[in-house]
């Protein structure tokens, strides 16, 4: 299962009208999204092939767009910079604007290694630290749901609710304690209990 086939699960769950993607890469996935409403955002265009060249509704960074919009939103899927205070921001910018029974979805969030979640970017595959932005807003916020399905480099599930906040023992946000707590601090599930989850009772962790 992979980013897209999620996001289009929820948007299916809630009979979604509004899809926000933050951060379009290629294209791929804002492309075969299927929703009445689809906004883009990119600062970039990615014109790799005829079928990726996915004009931005907004040739934006995220933290310009959100300053001037004045739309909601059913779904947001945040992909942008892959650094924690990018994404911290995109978070708690999202949740401003996401509507009742709404979804953040959240890529990047279980690196491969460390190399790939260094900042700045060192290789060509880099999930960045986003795994960061999440476990502090785990850690700060109570009125959240909040887990990673362990997939695709790790696809978060936001929904508002409640949960009980993370507790680092003030550790430090170091890969070596990630690595060592991340089945805690990201609430990463398999894609089988995504799938077994009682969509249409909102039985959510």
């Amino acid at each position: 299962m992979n980013r897209q086939e999620i996001i289009q699960k929820l948007i299916n769950h809630i009979d979604a009208k509004s899809y926000l993607e933050i951060g379009l890469g290629n294209g791929e996935v804002h492309k075969n999204i299927n929703c009445r409403i689809k906004v883009g955002v990119d600062p970039c265009e990615y014109p790799i092939t005829k079928e990726h060249n996915i004009q931005p509704t907004f040739k934006l960074t995220s933290d310009e767009f959100f300053n001037q919009n004045k739309e909601t939103f059913d779904i947001i899927f945040i992909d942008g910079l892959h650094e924690a205070a990018c994404v911290e921001r995109d978070i708690n910018n999202s949740l401003k604007i996401l509507n009742t029974k709404g979804y953040i979805i959240c890529h990047d969030m279980n690196p491969k290694n460390e190399a790939a979640q260094l900042v700045p970017r060192i290789r060509k595959l880099w999930n960045g630290d986003c795994w960061k932005a999440w476990v502090k807003v785990r850690s700060t916020n109570p009125n959240l749901k909040m887990f990673v399905v362990n997939t695709d480099f790790g696809c978060g599930v936001i929904q508002k609710g409640s949960q009980e906040l993370l507790d680092l023992n003030n550790l430090d946000l170091t890969y070596k304690n990630f690595k060592k707590h991340k089945k805690e601090w990201l609430n990463l599930i398999s894609v089988k209990e995504f799938l077994s989850i009682n969509l249409e009772n909102e039985e959510f962790f």
